[in-house]
């Protein structure tokens, strides 16, 4: 009977939604939403395989390199001077400034990709669309027949008043 009665008299305008991801997709910005709420709780990343590869190389490159420029000095003796105790306390300073500020812009730049994961999966998974409403069969044909009887009506109106147009 809806279809009948739809076809006459038409339809009125309506709201409805549509998804916009399919299930998988759902499914991974549900995963993203997951992990990006949970890092921003606390600091699930490890900084310490980094930390360790400065100290490695701090140990193997730049101890041996500052060892070799006070051996050079003569009998050894330049390794057992202060000076050589100052500018390895001085490289070892340095080295954990460094680290400590790649820590921080690690930490700042895992920060920044979970806010972008969240932003991803906070985005709507809906769609709103609007369907205008439709005249009907009834609808459009008294439409037309008051157009043509406007028509007629602004036709016959010089006549009447005998006014020429």
């Amino acid at each position: 009977m809806g279809g009948f009665s739809e076809f006459f008299m038409g339809t009125p305008g309506k709201m409805s939604q549509a998804q916009r991801f399919n299930p998988q997709q759902q499914g991974a910005l549900q995963q993203l939403l997951g992990q990006s709420m949970g890092g921003l709780g606390g600091n699930q990343f490890d900084f310490a395989p980094i930390e360790q590869k400065a100290r490695q190389g701090f140990e193997q490159q730049t101890v041996p390199s500052i060892a070799e420029r006070f051996s050079s000095m003569g009998s050894g003796g330049g390794q057992r001077s202060s000076a050589f105790a100052g500018s390895l306390g001085d490289a070892a300073s340095g080295l954990e400034t460094n680290l400590a500020s790649m820590r921080s812009q690690y930490g700042l730049s895992q920060q920044q990709n979970l806010m972008q994961m969240l932003q991803m999966a906070l985005q709507p998974q809906f769609e709103n669309m609007y369907q205008p409403s439709s005249q009907g069969f009834l609808g459009g044909m008294m439409g037309g027949m008051g157009q043509q009887a406007g028509q007629g009506i602004a036709s016959l109106l010089p006549l009447l008043f005998g006014l020429r147009g």
